[in-house]
């Protein structure tokens, strides 16, 4: 058990460095802060934003994905940006994950600002509809889908 949850951290780990050293523009890496009505938020498609999806399926519990990873992300789209609701920006997102069983998936995720550690920066939230067994993004990811 112990050799598991070491080998799963080292995995996790690993992706994260790698997603570090892959090349990204200097926009894509700045401090997302707004007092203004600007753009607050990464793209959809940022280097950055599809590694955290990656890495937020990769870090759930092992059986509740059935052990799948996510290989890449295509067909990218924006399927909306609110701030109207909340003083709090989220960009909504889709695309077709790759599986690391060969199987291509919807993913819908979620880029939200100040939810970053210590509320600095932005974080993911991901979800996959046909494998969030246990509903934790509501029927059919409905959190990760704009209202």
């Amino acid at each position: 058990m112990h050799v598991a949850r070491s080998a799963r951290f080292f995995l996790t780990a690993l992706t994260v460095c790698a997603s570090l050293a892959a090349p990204a523009s200097a926009e894509e890496n700045r401090i997302y802060f707004s007092f203004g009505g600007e753009n607050r938020l990464p793209e959809c498609t940022a280097a950055s934003v599809q590694s955290a999806v990656a890495g937020s399926v990769a870090s759930a519990r092992r059986d509740y994905y059935d052990g799948r990873t996510i290989m890449g992300i295509d067909d990218i789209r924006e399927t909306g940006y609110q701030v109207d609701i909340s003083p709090v920006a989220r960009r909504y997102c889709r695309g077709k994950a790759s599986l690391s069983d060969g199987s291509i998936r919807s993913v819908h995720y979620l880029v939200e600002e100040n939810a970053g550690f210590l509320g600095l920066g932005w974080n993911v939230e991901a979800c996959m509809a046909p494998l969030d067994k246990w509903h934790v993004y509501g029927d059919h990811c409905s959190t990760t889908r704009p209202r």
